[in-house]
């Protein structure tokens, strides 16, 4: 793969050794996201800056979801799930807030909220926040990195686990 394009500015551009980065491969990042939904709510990025599905290549949509289904593992080691929601917003009026594609990965359990689908407004009113809501709490730069270091080290001790 080429030289990967960085968007300064942009808050998923980051790379592989990032401190917040708990997962990478070629293509894709994993992160915690700062304000979640609900305890484990991860974040899937390319590598490369790129906005919409339509802009991956080839190559990067055969990697998204084996790359997702590990990102899944190694979250379902440290939060407890019954299942997940695994959410896209491709584009503004779909309601993507920052422009570079990223995959949500929610965690979830029997009655975490009311209804099973209020994961979803809770996503949309963060519209016009950077990564995410700052009406949810959010996590200090030391709570993430603390996080991010268990993730990391379940997605160490748990690689054996990952089948292509």
């Amino acid at each position: 793969m080429s030289e990967i394009q960085h968007i300064t500015g942009c808050p998923f551009c980051l790379n592989a050794d990032h401190p917040l980065v708990f997962f990478a491969s070629e293509y894709f990042r994993a992160i915690y996201n700062r304000a979640p939904i609900l305890p484990g709510h991860t974040l899937v990025v390319p590598a490369r800056h790129v906005a919409a599905l339509d802009d991956l290549t080839i190559t990067e949509l055969e990697h998204i979801m084996v790359f997702t289904r590990k990102v899944n593992h190694i979250i379902g080691k440290l939060f407890p799930n019954e299942g997940f929601n695994w959410t896209l917003q491709d584009g503004q009026p779909a309601g993507q807030t920052i422009e570079h594609l990223h995959v949500h990965i929610i965690p979830r359990t029997e009655g975490d909220l009311p209804e099973p689908g209020d994961w979803y407004p809770k996503l949309q009113a963060s519209k016009e926040k950077l990564i995410d809501s700052f009406t949810r709490p959010q996590h200090t730069e030391k709570e993430l990195i603390h996080i991010t270091e268990k993730l990391k080290s379940a997605a160490i001790s748990n690689s054996n686990d990952f089948q292509s």
